[in-house]
């Protein structure tokens, strides 16, 4: 992000659908029956072959006569060498279509195991920041508890021993916080507990911590429904990204994170700054492309704008798109 520019920039999907060639060529067809039939009228009126039979009468010499043949044998070389080109093209065309049939296929087969990999990268952290809250969070308490308990113990001990306890106390509680900030960072506490509102409420409060600079609001819909575990997570991975790349790149003084339901079926999620927007042509990065996979892995669509900031609009379904099974899993 380092230029502005006016246009609105749509991250390109592939285009696997061929041309309609069949409609095609019955149009073209239907021209090749009405330029013949207006020909062979135009020809009658005007009787052409008595003219032509008088024009090459002079040019016997010449052997105009025979120029009749000779266009009529152009005429049916010209016509085989179009049928030749007719079966290369369709051969070439069955290829094609083959060709792409395959590379749906191994799309589709990609957008499945990326979608396999991203939920169980989601289940691993959540597990992970279970454990590290169960366990390690726990201890780390006990520990704490017990330095101050022993410290007051030592209220008449010497002050080596004494400072040896808060030492203690005080790094259990440092290893704590960075505990804390981990588990936050695998799987936010808020979005299990409280829900998807407070968990994007609970990211830009930390976001505003380490960017004092930048203004955050956040709305979020009343008329949403509870959401699929799976949508959570993935608006807030979104969201999340997205204000890793404005942090980044964009030199915001604001930003403004909007999720609405654009209707029955559908959720709009709107983020937006006011920062030096994207150069004109500049490809997109691996965070946005990220955002777009997790939109079109749920069935949405991703749309960036670029003008005086940056405006990313995302299109989620409120039911996501089901994975197709794999015959190969038993």
């Amino acid at each position: 992000m380092k230029q502005r520019h006016n246009p609105a920039m749509h991250i390109p999907k592939p285009n696997l659908a061929l041309p309609d060639y069949p409609s095609r060529s019955l149009r073209d067809l239907a021209a090749v029956v009405l330029f013949t039939a207006a020909a062979f009228w135009i020809a009658a009126w005007l009787e052409l072959n008595e003219r032509i039979n008088r024009w090459t009468a002079s040019g016997e010499f010449w052997q105009a006569d025979e120029l009749r043949t000779t266009l009529l044998a152009l005429a049916l070389a010209l016509g085989w060498f179009s049928w030749r080109r007719w079966r290369e093209l369709k051969a070439e065309l069955t290829l094609r279509t083959q060709l792409q049939g395959e590379l749906a296929r191994a799309l589709a087969a990609n957008r499945q195991l990326t979608r396999r990999s991203l939920e169980l990268q989601e289940t691993e952290r959540k597990h992970i920041a279970h454990e590290l809250h169960d366990e390690l969070g726990q201890y780390l308490n006990a520990i704490e508890i017990e330095a101050v308990s022993l410290r007051s113990e030592l209220a008449s001990a010497p002050a080596i021993q004494v400072e040896s306890v808060e030492r203690i106390r005080v790094l259990a509680r440092h290893v704590y916080d960075v505990a804390r900030t981990l588990m936050r960072r695998l799987r936010p506490v808020g979005l299990d507990e409280l829900g998807l509102e407070a968990a994007l409420q609970q990211l830009l409060e930390h976001w505003r911590v380490r960017r004092t600079e930048v203004h955050c609001a956040l709305q979020v819909d009343p008329r949403i429904p509870t959401l699929h575990e799976d949508l959570n997570v993935a608006i807030f991975r979104m969201v999340q990204e997205a204000l890793n790349n404005i942090a980044r790149h964009a030199q915001a003084t604001q930003v403004d994170v909007q999720l609405t339901a654009s209707d029955a079926e559908w959720l709009q999620l709107v983020v937006s700054d006011n920062g030096v927007g994207m150069a004109a042509g500049a490809p997109a990065g691996l965070g946005l492309t990220g955002i777009r996979e997790r939109a079109e892995l749920l069935g949405g669509s991703c749309t960036i704008e670029s003008g005086n900031g940056v405006r990313l609009t995302l299109r989620l379904p409120l039911s996501p798109v089901p994975l197709p099974e794999d015959p190969d899993d038993d």
